[in-house]
């Protein structure tokens, strides 16, 4: 956790609870509140504004989390300056906020992004939206994708606010395109989903038949001068193919194109 990227505490967890969830298919709200050391009735009500932490509870889970001693500080900040008794306790609460972290201010649309692109489903809900007898129930959604359910009302909501989503008559429909990574985008997030990609490409390779998809490699030697012109040319093909394949009116599924161009060889230099 970045302690100062934050001002509710409740978005620290939830998206403690998504960064669980996209490592693991797994791991669920249950098995978070296990590890949280509370009851999966009160995690939820915390997550959906239903219940409140004491200071207490709060730092049970940061212990659990691991925080180290500033983090733990500023997640019970953030609680007692919202659900303290005492008003005084409250308002004491605001100002350590206010003098320990005076410089930061979060920027959700920013983090919006980063994790946008962090994370593939993002870009399969807006890719959604273009099928025929597409639902936008969460619930059927994350069915389609085989997701869980939270992570689709998390990802719903960020996709609005950045204005990649819209919803029209209970409706949602993709805004825009959005294929690029913004400048200054942390290569982390970057790496995390082409990390993602692989994951679901290796599962695809076993699971799917393969007259639904296709799997090739090419193994060549070359001049490592060329890798610039290589990165240019893959970045024309997977446009145009996208462009060419993509273009009908009425879509059924969802795909991913993945390409990879790596070195195979350890040595610089021969």
């Amino acid at each position: 956790m970045n302690p100062t990227a934050e001002k509710d505490y409740r978005s620290i967890l939830k998206d403690e609870l998504e960064t669980r969830c996209s490592k693991n298919a797994h791991y669920s709200l249950r098995a978070f509140s296990r590890d949280i050391g509370l009851s999966p009735s009160l995690v939820s009500g915390i997550l959906n504004s239903r219940h409140g932490l004491s200071r207490k509870a709060a730092e049970k889970i940061t212990t659990r989390l691991g925080y180290n001693a500033p983090e733990s500080q500023y997640f019970c900040d953030l609680v007692e300056s919202a659900h303290a008794r005492a008003k005084i306790k409250r308002d004491l609460a605001k100002i350590r906020l206010k003098k320990n972290y005076p410089s930061h201010r979060y920027n959700h649309l920013q983090m919006d992004a980063f994790k946008v692109i962090s994370d593939w489903y993002h870009f399969a809900i807006l890719e959604l939206t273009y099928l025929e007898g597409f639902k936008s129930d969460p619930s059927w959604i994350a069915a389609s994708l085989s997701i869980q359910e939270h992570l689709v009302i998390q990802a719903i909501t960020r996709l609005k606010r950045l204005g990649l989503l819209e919803e029209s008559g209970r409706k949602l429909k993709a805004t825009q395109n959005f294929t690029a990574s913004p400048d200054g985008t942390p290569s982390q997030c970057i790496r995390n989903f082409h990390q993602q990609v692989l994951q679901k490409a290796g599962a695809a390779m076993t699971t799917q038949d393969v007259n639904e998809r296709d799997f090739s490699a090419s193994i060549m030697a070359i001049k490592k001068n060329k890798v610039k012109e290589a990165k240019a040319a893959i970045k024309t093909f997977r446009r145009k193919f996208t462009a060419d394949i993509s273009n009908d009116d009425i879509r059924d599924e969802v795909y991913c194109l993945a390409i990879q161009f790596f070195k195979l060889t350890e040595r610089t230099s021969i």
